[in-house]
């Protein structure tokens, strides 16, 4: 199997791992020995699984990749016996998902075409931007130029119950103002008659008074016109085509940030978009070197029957 050198070996470094300085020219996979092994030893087999072996190199890289609390664990004889154990029972795992055919599935080829997606951009993305340092001077820049833009305005959350007849619309009106928020969720999902809304109990999620598109506007006026979380409007709120029945459910005060207390979020901003820009300009450099060709016009006509809701993993 191994020789007692080897294990004597992997063991050393496995223990010396702990006190190695963080700037010390890391192993080239091609030069040895690596972790303390020469390549005839690092290729002497401890396990074998199917066709599948495990060697003391394997074992040793193992080791090497976990944290030096971790490889402080295995340090035994009794705990390298479980590490390698747990090698073995993944390979087994594996042996018999391939058998059974799972590697040809297309969840699992999407997973691994996802893992190697993963694999690019950690190399031609993420690890070029690390040695890229973001600077206080450009943080601060962004933050001068338009510090408005990293406050937070007030909110407001409300539920609506929307009906079509304005008699019907008047008597539910009087019923809403004497319940509570529970109830006013219950009245919504048996009477409203907004299908998008009606099934959360009128749920208009949380809004600023100038946002954009929805909830319309008179609706965003009504409820922040409304100083009690559980407060009804005391009309009905005209619009589209039928009323609506208003309560304002939660409150958010606006928030002023100052430059520190901006400053992070001002990083994750600026570390997003070089990121972005990096994927952008990996994506145009993958286009001139592969032919990709794309039928915009055949989109077009492509229609497809989807379901409302997903199917049931099995």
């Amino acid at each position: 199997m191994f020789s007692k050198r080897a294990v004597i070996i992997v063991l050393t470094v496995a223990s010396a791992g702990c006190s190695k300085k963080a700037d010390e020219t890391p192993a080239v996979e091609d030069e040895w020995p690596q972790h303390g092994l020469t390549e005839a030893q690092a290729n002497e087999v401890l396990a074998q699984v199917g066709d599948r072996t495990i060697t003391v190199g394997e074992l040793a890289d193992r080791l090497a990749s976990k944290s030096p609390y971790l490889r402080a664990r295995f340090e035994s004889p009794e705990r390298r016996k479980e590490f390698l154990d747990n090698l073995v029972r993944f390979e087994l795992l594996v042996y018999e998902a391939k058998r059974r055919g799972y590697a040809d599935k297309p969840e699992i080829i999407r997973a691994r075409r996802n893992a190697m997606i993963q694999q690019l951009i950690k190399k031609e993305v993420d690890e070029p931007l690390e040695a890229l340092e973001i600077t206080d001077e450009e943080i601060k820049a962004v933050y001068d130029a338009n510090p408005l833009e990293f406050d937070r305005p007030a909110q407001v959350r409300a539920s609506d119950i929307f009906i079509k007849d304005r008699a019907a619309a008047k008597a539910l009106l009087a019923s809403a103002k004497k319940t509570d928020l529970a109830g006013f969720r219950k009245l919504a999902r048996e009477r409203s008659e907004d299908e998008k809304t009606k099934s959360d109990g009128g749920d208009l999620r949380f809004f600023e008074a100038s946002a954009k598109g929805q909830p319309p506007a008179v609706i965003r006026e009504a409820a922040f016109s409304l100083d009690k979380v559980g407060a009804v409007y005391s009309e009905l709120v005209e619009e589209g085509d039928g009323y609506h029945i208003i309560m304002l459910t939660g409150k958010r005060a606006g928030v002023t940030r100052t430059y520190e207390q901006a400053k992070r979020a001002i990083r994750h901003k600026l570390t997003r978009e070089r990121k972005d820009a990096a994927m952008e300009a990996l994506t145009e450099r993958l286009r001139k070197q592969i032919n990709v060709e794309v039928d915009y016009d055949a989109l077009k006509s492509v229609e497809v029957d989807m379901p409302e809701y997903p199917p049931a993993r099995r």
